[in-house]
């Protein structure tokens, strides 16, 4: 990469901004001074944050094949080859093979599980029933609300969707819970929105 052809636009606005010739050269002398050293960091630190990212697909991926529910609820971060595993799992079983599974990924160096056992995580299938169910009440309220519904928080379990945050005003409260119950699929909407600013 000629990071002269980069910098050559800056420096052509320096010229125009009023800076000396002398400020012109300066500034050029100084990029062709630091460039090779920027360059190297960053092809240095390449390799190591891709190995981490592919780490990081890697091992997602295996947990999605060993129990999808418990998948959604674990965040994985990697680096320099160190695994974080955090967030729930279903059964004590299901951590320990989920730690397996990122200790025998290629790259990994150690694995860090700070992970808590809930027996009670719903199935995949029902945590994107809900997704869904809470993303078509969130389009309802946009519509029906504007702004007003954009701003809502929404959640949806097994058909009762909760809305919460705050709403300027009764009518618009009233507004945003008439779209939600009109949603196909809602079976009970509980309000917890705060009227007032």
């Amino acid at each position: 990469m000629n990071l002269r052809l980069v910098a050559l636009p800056a420096l052509a606005v320096a010229a125009g901004a009023g800076c000396t010739q002398q400020q012109v050269n300066q500034a050029q002398n100084a990029l062709a001074s630091a460039a090779p050293g920027v360059v190297n960091a960053i092809a240095s630190a390449a390799p190591k944050l891709a190995g981490d990212a592919i780490i990081v697909a890697h091992v997602e991926s295996d947990f999605l094949q060993i129990d999808p529910a418990s998948a959604l609820h674990v965040a994985v971060a990697a680096h320099g080859g160190a695994v974080t595993l955090s967030g729930k799992v279903r059964s004590a079983a299901i951590e320990e093979r989920f730690v397996g599974a990122a200790k025998s990924v290629d790259g990994v160096k150690n694995v860090t599980a700070r992970l808590a056992v809930d027996g009670s995580l719903p199935s995949a299938g029902r945590q994107m029933s809900d997704f869904a169910l809470a993303a078509a009440v969130r389009a309802n309220l946009t519509a029906q609300g504007g702004l007003n519904g954009v701003q809502v928080d929404v959640k949806a379990s097994q058909g009762t969707v909760t809305l919460g945050g705050r709403v300027a005003t009764r009518a618009i409260r009233d507004t945003l819970v008439a779209a939600a119950k009109k949603t196909a699929g809602v079976k009970t909407v509980v309000d917890a929105l705060v009227v007032g600013t």
